[in-house]
């Protein structure tokens, strides 16, 4: 019965997260911001246990505070400042690692699926990469508008 409530959420929430709000923005669902927050918890939690206890394993402390508090960083920085718009035209795309990216869907020369991360590379003649992670509430609109420019994602 669990395996398949899991499978149910998995495909629930996919597909709420493909249609998005429907008007062509292109943001993180919430759970994103809300990881983040649990891992910067976390690191807080480790370092009260680190300092209210005598331990053995302050190097090991040390080191998942240090790989909880980068992973809580990047899905904090991920899920609050990447954005986007997607209409006819084109796609405007904004990253807190790659900036800003607007191009027109004339200018695309090459789209691939990266299974292994679960993301749509698309690359343009400016030679721009954009990168839409399947986590992204609206990605949808990003396939359709692939799709009817003869595109096979």
């Amino acid at each position: 019965m669990g395996a398949f409530a899991a499978w149910f959420a998995v495909r629930w929430i996919g597909a709420r997260l493909r249609i998005g709000a429907g008007d062509g923005s292109l943001v993180f669902a919430p759970f994103l911001e809300r990881l983040g927050i649990l891992q910067l918890l976390g690191v807080a939690v480790l370092a009260w246990v680190g300092l209210s206890r005598e331990h053995d394993n302050y190097p090991a402390l040390i080191a998942l505070a240090v790989a909880l508090a980068i992973g809580g960083v990047y899905c904090l920085c991920e899920g609050i400042m990447t954005r986007g718009k997607v209409d006819e035209t084109g796609i405007l795309f904004i990253t807190p690692w790659g900036g800003r990216r607007d191009e027109a869907w004339r200018d695309l020369r090459s789209v691939h699926y990266r299974s292994w991360c679960g993301m749509y590379v698309l690359r343009f003649r400016s030679g721009s990469v954009i990168r839409v992670s399947v986590l992204l509430s609206g990605h949808g609109a990003v396939l359709r508008q692939l799709r009817a420019r003869g595109q096979r994602v």
